[in-house]
């Protein structure tokens, strides 16, 4: 976390020093994208030219990010006033602004760099708007309190030339009144600043979603793991690749006088695939072996690993049929349920903050300020539901509850319909 003591001076020339302090951990955040996105180091793995160099990428790290954020996010979430009063103005500030989809984005670059970043702003005509950010292009620094109050967020976006490469960035400085725009050159020198103009937010509009406390992708715990898992299968085809290549050996049998003669024998060999051979010859083919259950054993085990140390099951498992029951199955999924719980608290305090400063903006247009306390956040998560038992469970209980009571036990789209 990037902090600075209260009542700093907020220039564009101290974002330059956080902003080159930010870019030293791209390198990281660089590496996870390219696991998310199947540039995987098995890809750039050298080997002998003579030999099998298959360069299999198992894409376990997009299966982990795409799981989780279906699971978190699928369904979207809602917004429910705890004392019954009138939040429209603010639902339908998020429906405009299409907040599912947005909250999708965010949770998605949460769960790849352990982080995300929204950007909220107001185009001309008095829209609100939101925006997420590539966390390798934001960060918001935090004052040096107990409460760690934001102070200020940065977004610089690189420009490019027409050569194709970064000419300089523009940069948003954003503090809780105001926005400031400036350019850099490619190594954040400043060229040009721009006149500060007021937000109406009421705070900071850039704000940090954590993934986790340690602000870690899903899948970062386990890059070493997918590396070994590419490596084991990118050998089993190798092995068996160069099993189809093996050599054949000839004892007792001369194939020819020169070294002509021997190669037009070698290539008759290869073209009809037969040879002749005397009594005191012998010819058999020399191949490299290997176990293949021992190999497949060995996979299932690294496989395992993945997912029991990212906390993400695979769906694919026998274990997951179709009639299990409901309760089987959340125990099944218990350890990926305690880790979207941890992503929903961090997650719920990005949204409040939002709900904040869309609040704040609704006010400066002239709007009754809503009352964003009263507003209960609420998360479905998108859990296969076994409707025949949902079902043998109302019937049981049709005598003993009211009929709304019995709605509540419907999975989410029956109960709405």
């Amino acid at each position: 976390m990037f902090t600075i003591p209260e009542n700093t001076k907020i220039t564009p020339k101290l974002a330059v020093r956080f902003i080159l302090k930010h870019s030293l951990g791209n390198d990281r955040l660089d590496s996870l994208y390219r696991y998310y996105i199947g540039e995987h180091d098995i890809l750039s793995r050298p080997k002998d030219k003579n030999a099998a160099n298959n360069r299999l990428v198992c894409n376990h790290a997009k299966y982990i990010t795409d799981c989780t954020t279906g699971y978190f996010l699928g369904t979207p979430v809602k917004y429910v006033s705890s004392e019954g009063k009138d939040i429209s103005a603010i639902t339908e500030v998020l429906r405009r602004c299409d907040s599912d989809t947005q909250d999708i984005d965010l949770a998605r670059f949460g769960s790849i760099f352990g982080v995300s970043y929204e950007m909220i702003y107001m185009t001309a005509d008095s829209t609100i708007k939101l925006a997420s950010l590539d966390p390798r292009s934001a960060f918001v620094v935090y004052d040096d309190t107990v409460e760690q109050k934001p102070v200020f967020g940065v977004y610089y976006m690189p420009i490019y030339g027409e050569d194709g490469f970064t000419s300089g960035y523009r940069v948003y400085l954003c503090d809780s009144e105001n926005v400031t725009e400036f350019f850099t050159t490619p190594t954040f020198a400043i060229t040009s600043v721009g006149e500060p103009y007021r937000h109406f937010f009421g705070g900071v509009p850039i704000t940090e979603y954590y993934n986790n406390w340690d602000k870690q992708g899903d899948y970062e715990q386990v890059t070493t793991l997918i590396d070994a898992y590419n490596t084991l299968q990118s050998d089993r085809v190798n092995d068996k690749e160069q099993f189809v290549d093996s050599l054949l050996v000839i004892k007792g049998q001369v194939l020819g006088d020169t070294a002509d003669e021997q190669q037009e024998t070698f290539g008759a060999i290869k073209k009809y695939g037969v040879m002749t051979i005397d009594d005191t010859g012998d010819a058999k083919w020399l191949t490299r072996q290997f176990d293949e259950n021992s190999v497949d054993v060995l996979r299932r085990s690294i496989e395992s690993d993945i997912h029991k140390f990212s906390g993400v099951p695979c769906m694919s498992d026998s274990s997951f049929s179709g009639n299990s029951s409901g309760v089987a199955m959340k125990y099944k999924l218990i350890g990926f349920e305690q880790m979207t719980k941890i992503k929903e608290r961090y997650f719920t305090e990005g949204l409040k903050i939002r709900l904040g400063l869309i609040a704040n903006a609704l006010t400066a247009l002239g709007a009754p300020k809503p009352d964003v306390g009263d507003i209960r956040i609420v998360f479905t998560h998108s859990l296969p539901e076994n409707e025949a038992e949902i079902a043998k469970t109302i019937s049981l209980l049709k005598d003993v509850l009211p009929n709304e009571k019995l709605i509540k036990l419907l999975p989410g789209d029956m109960a709405n319909g």
